[in-house]
């Protein structure tokens, strides 16, 4: 029997002369690999525009047949987006995003509707909103820590004013070290969890401490998400944002 699914692409990877195998996330199988034949050829059902990181789709897929991956019979791009593909500064976010899901989010794991909501729903703002988009990938970064299950403590107190990258809680600042985010910086961090996309404008940050912020947060998901390794895409969101 085939099955409609709602998905995010998260990228895709070539395979032998005229196919891909795509990584998407969808909402009710969690990660899934699908193997797409003849994608650029002129009367491919499925175009390589369509595969773009964060384009949220609708699959109509087939059952496994064997040991092989699942194909793909249907695939509509839904809803269509506007600007995420289009606008430098959008692009390059979704890059980050795309790449950043594609560490956290494996197959072995459990579909998780929330958090497809929660991605979902955040491709869309990001599409649509006409604030700067700055601080963007640090509002998704905390948030996303939430259905990942290393949420920020919220515990910033005078008392209490370090990060404690390893602990995700506030500590004194007796603490003090590569794996802790001290003053004025913590601060920034905690004021994160206080501020959503709706007014993420009014989070007041120099290009400086924007990247310092992400690198803490790139930090803190390489302790706590398993192979999570390095990130290309960094160099050129902060290339992006910051020019």
């Amino acid at each position: 029997m085939q099955a409609k699914l709602k998905g995010i692409v998260l990228g895709h990877v070539a395979y032998a002369e005229n196919s891909v195998i795509l990584k998407c996330y969808t909402h009710a199988l969690g990660m899934q690999s699908y193997m797409i034949n003849s994608i650029n050829s002129k009367r491919a059902a499925i175009k390589p525009s369509q595969l773009l990181p964060l384009t949220l789709v609708e699959l109509v897929v087939s059952p496994k047949q064997g040991k092989g991956l699942q194909r793909i019979k249907e695939l509509k791009t839904i809803p269509i987006l506007n600007e995420l593909h289009f606008k430098i500064e959008k692009s390059a976010i979704a890059l980050f995003m795309a790449e950043l899901l594609g560490k956290c989010l494996r197959e072995e794991q459990q579909p998780d509707e929330d958090l497809f909501s929660f991605i979902s729903a955040s491709i869309e703002i990001l599409d649509i909103t006409q604030q700067s988009c700055a601080n963007f990938p640090l509002l998704f970064m905390h948030q996303l820590s939430k259905f990942l299950g290393f949420y920020p403590k919220p515990n910033f107190e005078a008392d209490t004013p370090c990060f404690s990258l390893m602990e995700g809680v506030f500590v004194s600042n007796n603490h003090i070290g590569i794996d802790y985010i001290e003053m004025p910086l913590s601060e920034l961090f905690f004021n994160l969890g206080r501020t959503g996309y709706q007014n993420m404008e009014d989070l007041r940050l120099s290009s400086a401490e924007r990247k310092r912020l992400l690198d803490s947060f790139i930090r803190y998901y390489q302790m706590h998400v398993m192979l999570f390794g390095d990130l290309k895409s960094p160099a050129v969101l902060h290339e992006v944002l910051n020019s």
